[in-house]
């Protein structure tokens, strides 16, 4: 297995790396920190509801991996797990898509249910993701690149954050709402899917997993 990892590190760190970008890229176009609570102020002037938006997204990354800890410690691949559970990283930006469409028709009060729903399911993706996410790296990158891989991953997606933010100034200067909300919301989503399709391409053998049963570590 140590031969295999070795064989496809550089394209599994590649990979990873474009996940990661355009990851963030999407992120930058709808921020949990600027664009979602623009949005939710179209809709309400509660200042309570619209800093709640940020303090979602960590509670969604936090709280569920003490869920899924259990489960994926009895994993022999984790890929499958990630690339499933992200897709409720993912999907709920097409979901906001529709909703800032409809918005004008289904009424704000609606609309704004549906918003928190929506950017709910998506910061708890984030958790339920984080777990196996973590554990498929420390797995397929060595000790030895761990660090630069984290290094390279991290910039480039904050690269392309803070070009996603320069895009979704520009779209939210020009365009109206919530039609120019929707565009920031779709470009997210494309832009996640673009990011799930190098996550997918990842090379990951099976291993024994780091917990067979729960009697095993009593």
């Amino acid at each position: 297995m140590l031969a295999e990892i070795r064989q496809n590190v550089r394209f599994n760190l590649t990979v990873n790396v474009l996940d990661g970008a355009f990851f963030g890229l999407g992120l930058g176009v709808a921020s949990y920190v600027t664009v979602i609570p623009l949005f939710v102020a179209t809709m309400t002037d509660s200042s309570v509801l619209i800093g709640l938006i940020a303090a979602m997204h960590t509670i969604g990354w936090q709280l569920p991996q003490l869920l899924t800890a259990n489960r994926v410690a009895r994993l022999r691949r984790y890929k499958p797990m990630v690339v499933l559970m992200t897709l409720n990283e993912r999907l709920p930006f097409f979901a906001l898509t529709l909703v800032a469409l409809s918005a004008p028709r289904i009424g704000r009060e609606l609309a704004l249910i549906l918003t928190f729903l929506f950017v709910t399911w998506q910061a708890m993706g984030g958790g339920l993701t984080g777990t196996a996410w973590q554990s498929m790296i420390a797995k397929i990158i060595p000790n030895d690149l761990r660090g630069t891989f984290y290094g390279l991953q991290s910039s480039a997606a904050n690269l392309l954050s803070s070009g996603g933010a320069l895009i979704a100034g520009v779209i939210l200067s020009a365009g109206s709402a919530p039609e120019n909300f929707a565009l920031c919301f779709l470009i997210a989503a494309v832009s996640m899917m673009l990011s799930l399709g190098f996550l997918n391409s990842t090379r990951e053998p099976a291993a024994q997993p780091a917990r067979e049963t729960s009697r095993s570590t009593r």
